[in-house]
């Protein structure tokens, strides 16, 4: 029988009564794994402290808040919750915010945050579509939400991830091991600007963004402020992106969705052309240019001024259709083809939208 040594893997030589129970090979490789052992340690208690200032945590803390109850991680595994929380980590240029399918606030249920129930749409077709509840997504009934999980308004961000963590059992330790878990850049400007007004509640500073607690420090201290925001994409990918996700997990509708998708490339090639309509992802083609149909190689509008409706047409589609509903594909394609011109359309057989 041979023994491999914990630290270099090297074989455990016979030579001591202690053989059976030695895990080294030696003394250098003994402090070698114990200093490993530290350093993991020490990498993951940081983690934990950074748990109440990393950004996505401050965003399920504020939904949990929201929801008034913790009951909205209901159903996830470690697998959902990493996926979940990379959605929230990965915000996708444009003004966009992260939407609920069942929504938060439904009647008699509470839509739950995981990202089978959450994609990102534009501000403005969250605002339009609110609280409508077409089907799908993941929600928890009114009457299965038990007092012992629900949160207010006057607790602290601390006391919510504590409950968090009580409701999700192992899964934020086993997240914290294997994903990363950075302090927010909010925290050095929210200590700034508690050393100026000590009025203020740390917690709440944390709630704002970035821009604004500059703008804060900035009044605050007299002093230029230094952040140059970010270039401004369209949500358009994010819309595509969005499409693309529920494509590959929705396979009742993956057909419809995959249609709507290619409608959605044709607008974007004709939207990309009237400059005034700012629709522009650095990364659009890279991502999607497989999807291009000859025929429709030279989408444009017919009337440039047009660009808002026509641009309107494709995000209220995408958003129903995200929100579990389907438009009618032929009426919508009727719709956008008659905004669309083709000067130098050429004959091809392949496929069609």
């Amino acid at each position: 029988m041979k023994k491999t040594c914990a630290a270099c893997e090297g074989v455990i030589e016979k030579k001591s009564k202690q053989w059976a129970v030695q895990k080294y090979c030696s003394v250098k490789c003994r402090k070698i794994d114990n200093r490993k052992k530290k350093s993991r340690q020490t990498r993951l208690d940081q983690k934990r402290s950074n748990l109440r200032q990393n950004d996505e945590m401050l965003y399920l803390v504020r939904q949990c808040r929201n929801a008034g109850t913790v009951q909205i991680l209901q159903g996830h595994t470690l697998d959902s919750f990493i996926k979940t929380m990379n959605l929230v980590k990965d915000r996708p240029a444009g003004k966009v915010h992260l939407c609920h399918i069942a929504p938060v606030k439904g009647e008699g249920f509470i839509g739950l945050f995981h990202y089978l129930n959450l994609f990102y749409g534009g501000a403005h077709q969250n605002f339009k579509f609110r609280n409508a509840y077409i089907a799908g997504g993941l929600l928890i009934k009114s009457e299965e939400l038990l007092g012992e999980w629900c949160v207010d308004e006057v607790m602290s961000n601390n006391d919510i991830l504590i409950k968090i963590e009580e409701y999700l059992g192992d899964i934020i330790s086993e997240y914290i091991q294997c994903s990363p878990v950075r302090k927010s850049k909010k925290v050095q400007v929210a200590l700034k600007i508690l050393s100026l007004d000590n009025s203020l509640v740390f917690d709440d500073l944390l709630q704002s963004g970035y821009a604004s607690l500059l703008e804060r420090w900035s009044a605050l201290s007299n002093q230029s402020c230094s952040f140059v925001p970010e270039c401004r994409e369209s949500k358009y990918l994010a819309y595509m992106d969005s499409v693309s996700r529920f494509i590959s997990v929705d396979m009742k509708r993956s057909k419809s969705l995959e249609k709507l998708r290619l409608i959605m490339y044709v607008g974007y090639m004709a939207l990309s052309r009237v400059e005034e309509s700012r629709t522009y992802n650095k990364y659009f083609y890279v991502k999607y240019e497989y999807l291009m149909v000859a025929k429709y190689g030279q989408a444009m509008l017919k009337d440039p001024h047009d660009w808002r409706a026509f641009k309107d047409v494709l995000y209220d589609a995408a958003f129903e259709a995200l929100q579990g509903g389907m438009p009618n594909m032929k009426k919508l394609k009727r719709v956008v083809m008659s905004y669309l011109d083709f000067p130098e359309r050429a004959y091809f057989v392949g496929r069609n939208i």
